[in-house]
């Protein structure tokens, strides 16, 4: 169980995900939004997510934050990378690894400021 304890953010991360791509598709399909618009959504909502998950993370973190928010960060891009490989999206240009490593580097600033925010309480 306490294995379980420490990984709930990997399903509260795919759940996320599959709402924010059925949202997405909804304002798609209601407001007929270009697809750049909607990449920049979600863009700006996965890196939203990605720094709270590296607060909640950070403050729960003992030491070494950046660890935590590394760790985090490439298990979410890895549960992208399967989610877009089960997809049947097998290539890995250039804009996916700039975005991947965004996600990464938001997920380590967030638990880096989470752990700031900790340790001033």
């Amino acid at each position: 169980m306490k294995v379980l304890k420490k990984f709930d953010f990997i399903y509260k991360f795919i759940l996320f995900v599959l709402i924010l791509t059925l949202v997405m598709s909804l304002i798609s399909l209601i407001f007929n939004l270009n697809a750049t618009v909607i990449k920049l959504l979600i863009l700006i909502a996965m890196i939203v997510y990605s720094f709270i998950t590296g607060i909640t993370k950070g403050l729960k973190a003992e030491n070494k934050a950046y660890k935590v928010g590394l760790k985090t960060g490439l298990i979410n891009v890895l549960i992208l990378y399967i989610l877009g490989f089960l997809t049947l999206n097998f290539g890995l240009p250039l804009r996916k690894i700039l975005y991947f490593i965004i996600i990464i580097i938001t997920t380590i600033f967030g638990s880096i400021v989470g752990i700031n925010k900790k340790s001033s309480r």
